[in-house]
């Protein structure tokens, strides 16, 4: 008995890591498809479920214990309600057909399925989390246990499958959960590391290193695009007239007005490159729209509020230089001196103007 708990207990402890490894690492590539996860966790677990209830221990009468229950409570906590209900249903269906469809077979199939449409309300109301996934744990092995006494055929064998059900849940769940929160805690550390290294830490939006693969993918798909380059007028002065801190306050509020630019207008992205320049790239929009863009960037600025943490108001106002891809420039490079040669000439003609680089060659 004991080895077939092992036996039961490491294809239960080998499958979740996989599967979940493999889960994480689909999660990132695929987040279209993220409506279909908790489906993919539901089977894939009770694939594992299968081959737990393969390896199972037998106390006669057809009576078998496993850790089907432990699998159940893993695809709940990873993949929620939907997740419960479709690895119960099918592990309940195993049950019923893979070992031999009989009476017993078809009660403890049931109980499965019952026992997972249960667990899935409750998970549904309160989702099962690491501090809240023993009570979960408790009910699973009281309904199971109730199954176990129905089923036995007299009160040892009844009471060595309650004893085995409890002493072998317990540290199943416990120590898999443990693993799978050390891998995720590993995951979450690695995503840390990819949005600090693509962010710019001030106003949280992409940094230059982001921005520039988000333009050489454009280019490699040959996709039109208008590329503005903001500066904020004097920005020097801001900085020795209010103090660095408060300057730094403008940069954010600047980010959060161009991340709201960017969700209102499909197709746009945002970084900031430098201390007070940013840019905005609008992809599939004809050059003049590129301005109309620009234009109605720099009057959202202008007339936006911008103050200090101590109550001043500032006035802020930007100078913008615009170029087209591939009209203006075929590379990232190219391009960059464009915006920047239109900007320059913005910035020479006073604050808040827009400057178009075919107009500086026209």
């Amino acid at each position: 008995m004991i080895l077939n708990y092992i036996i039961n207990f490491s294809l239960l402890f080998t499958f979740v890591i996989f599967f979940y490894l493999v889960y994480e690492f689909l999660e990132q590539f695929h987040d279209s498809l993220k409506d279909l996860h908790p489906w993919i966790v539901g089977v894939l677990s009770a694939i594992t479920g299968l081959l737990i209830i393969k390896t199972s221990i037998h106390f006669g009468n057809g009576v078998i214990g496993d850790l089907r229950n432990v699998i159940i409570l893993i695809a709940g906590l990873i993949g929620g309600p939907i997740s419960i209900a479709v690895s119960s249903a099918l592990i309940g269906l195993f049950r019923i057909y893979i070992i031999g469809m009989t009476t017993t077979s078809i009660i403890a199939g049931l109980n499965t399925i019952f026992t997972g449409f249960i667990l899935a309300l409750f998970a549904k109301w309160k989702p099962i989390s690491y501090r809240n996934m023993h009570y979960y744990l408790a009910y699973t092995i009281i309904q199971f246990g109730f199954a176990i006494i129905f089923l036995s055929k007299d009160e040892k064998s009844a009471l060595l499958g309650i004893s085995t059900l409890l002493f072998t849940s317990m540290p199943a769940l416990y120590i898999t959960v443990f693993v799978l929160k050390l891998f995720r805690k590993q995951f979450e550390r690695i995503d840390v590391i990819k949005k600090l290294a693509d962010t710019d830490y001030l106003t949280d939006l992409p940094n230059s290193r982001k921005f520039e693969s988000i333009i050489d993918e454009f280019i490699k798909n040959n996709e039109h695009f208008t590329l503005l380059l903001i500066d904020i007028d004097h920005f020097r002065k801001v900085n020795s007239t209010y103090g660095h801190l408060v300057g730094d306050e403008i940069l954010k509020q600047i980010g959060q007005h161009l991340k709201q630019f960017v969700l209102e207008h499909e197709g746009a992205n945002t970084a900031r490159i430098s201390g007070e320049e940013f840019y905005i790239a609008c992809k599939q929009i004809a050059p003049a729209f590129g301005l109309q863009y620009a234009h109605e960037l720099s009057k959202m600025i202008s007339q936006k509020p911008f103050h200090s943490s101590d109550g001043r108001k500032i006035p802020i106002t930007v100078s913008i230089g615009v170029a087209n891809f591939p009209d203006n420039g075929k590379s990232i490079s190219e391009l960059a001196a464009a915006t920047d040669q239109a900007l320059m000439r913005a910035v020479s003609q006073g604050n808040n103007k827009i400057i178009h680089y075919n107009n500086i060659h026209a």
